[in-house]
This record gives C-alpha cells, sequence and structure tokens, in this order.
C-alpha cells in the first residue's frame, strides 16, 4: 500500500514522541506499506521515514523548494534529513525557489496524491499557516482519500 505523512514538527515531550513512534511503527506494520512518502520534514515526517528505513520499506522524498536546507534550523536535524534523504528511493523536486508556506502547501498536496492511504499526526486543530497538518489533512478528506488520524494529544488512533 502506498501511504503518505502529514505531521507536526514538534510532536511534544519524549513521552509523547515515543508513543508516536509506537503507533506509527505499528501502522507500518498494519497497512503492509510498500511505498512511503514524505516531506522528510523535522517532527512526524522524518520519525516516518526512519521506521520505513530500519525496515527497508522504499520512500519517496518530496522536496518542497530549492535551499529547503534553510528550514532545519538545527544542525542534527539537517544531518538527519540529509541521511534520511540519501536512503530516499525516489526524491521529487517542486519548482519553487525559495521555502514557503506556498510550497509547502504544494509538496503536502503531491504527498497526498501520490498516496492510497495518508498518516496524519495531527492535534485536530486548524493549520498555523497554509500548508499545515490540518489543511492537508483536509486536502486528504477532499480528495477521498482514508486518513489514519494519530492524535498526540489525546493519544487516539482512528481511520477517517
Amino acid at each position: 500500500m502506498k501511504i503518505g505523512i502529514t505531521g507536526h514538527q514538534n510532536l511534544g515531550d519524549q513521552s509523547t514522541k515515543k508513543w508516536v513512534r509506537m503507533v506509527l511503527g505499528e501502522a507500518v506494520s498494519k497497512y503492509r506499506i510498500t511505498q512511503g512518502f514524505t516531506c522528510l520534514a523535522v517532527g512526524a515526517d522524518q520519525l516516518y521515514a526512519e521506521i520505513l528505513k530500519q525496515r527497508n520499506i522504499p520512500y519517496t522524498a518530496v522536496i518542497p523548494s530549492k535551499n529547503y536546507e534553510r528550514t532545519f534550523v538545527d544542525k542534527s536535524l539537517y544531518e538527519n534529513f540529509l541521511l534520511l534523504l540519501t536512503h530516499a528511493s525516489n526524491t521529487v523536486n517542486l519548482y519553487f525557489d525559495e521555502p514557503s508556506e506556498t510550497a509547502f502547501f504544494e509538496a503536502g498536496k503531491e504527498v497526498v496524491n501520490m498516496s492510497t492511504v495518508m498518516f496524519a499526526v495531527w492535534n485536530g486543530k486548524e493549520a498555523k499557516g497554509l500548508g499545515g497538518t490540518g489543511d492537508i489533512v483536509k486536502y486528504s478528506l477532499d480528495s477521498g482519500k482514508k486518513v489514519v488520524h494519530f492524535n498526540p494529544l489525546l493519544r487516539t488512533v482512528t481511520e477517517v
């Protein structure tokens, strides 16, 4: 199954991150993923790619823009991005010259368009800016895609 991810960059405290890793890992097994799709952003995207990489499941990296690396303010997170990018089975580079909300929204839509199901690590709230998790969940549902919602605040997993 082809499954993409959208999710928050800030997943919360260590306990919450551990929960997200656990439930994503369980979902990767349950849905028998054959190809993953991710923008490799900090947080949920990188966590998903790490799980896929550990299980030798191929994934496509959707890069929103040139100079995307500027969005990684922490050196270790940037290095993790580069590592995960080198393990991607395919890379799709969007045409934007600089990182922007529009570029992020278009990249999220591209992930949805390539997927049959979307995983969403999402608190259920509206997006803070264009292209946020809430926007991508709405686009997924409007596109008729099933969304598996991992709510880190409530620690629930539901299919929508």
